[in-house]
């Protein structure tokens, strides 16, 4: 009998834990905002250069077409209506004269000597590091630059 009462003694003093404690709690609340102060700026980095990607592939293909008119005339154009190829604007239309061009992510401008300018629009935001930059493609060297430092640390 001494040991069915020492069983049911230890049965009794025995504490079982059915939650976390506030410190654990706390220190898993701090692991997610350590990962999340981390990750968060290098998602939108990552936003931020396929947006660039898109723009290099307007510029691949605004030079294509500027080849076309080069073999023509003999010079540059910043006429879109000089293309071969029609380029659209975000609304569906099409771009059309010495104007500028406004697609979803940036505006593009075409110059004389055979410079393309696409300028970050506002909306949708641009993050904070970049703001609102603008990207030029050089058409002698066929360069890349940015207005912006973050942006040529960052996106090119």
């Amino acid at each position: 009998m001494d040991i069915i009462e020492l069983t049911g003694v230890n049965k009794k003093m025995r504490k079982t834990h059915n939650g976390f404690t506030l410190i654990e709690l706390l220190v898993v609340v701090l692991i997610i905002g350590i990962l999340a102060a981390v990750a968060i700026p290098q998602y939108f980095k990552i936003v931020e250069r396929s947006r660039v990607t898109e723009a290099r592939i307007i510029f691949n293909s605004v030079m294509s077409a500027q080849e076309s008119v080069i073999s023509k005339s003999g010079k540059y154009t910043d006429n879109w209506d000089a293309f071969d190829i029609v380029f659209k604007n975000y609304g569906g239309g099409d771009c059309t004269g010495s104007a500028e061009c406004v697609q979803k992510t940036y505006t593009y401008i075409l110059d004389k000597d055979g410079s393309i300018y696409a300028t970050r629009n506002a909306a949708p935001s641009p993050p904070a590091a970049y703001g609102i930059y603008t990207l030029i493609y050089d058409a002698t060297s066929g360069e890349i630059t940015c207005t912006q430092a973050n942006c040529i640390l960052d996106l090119l």
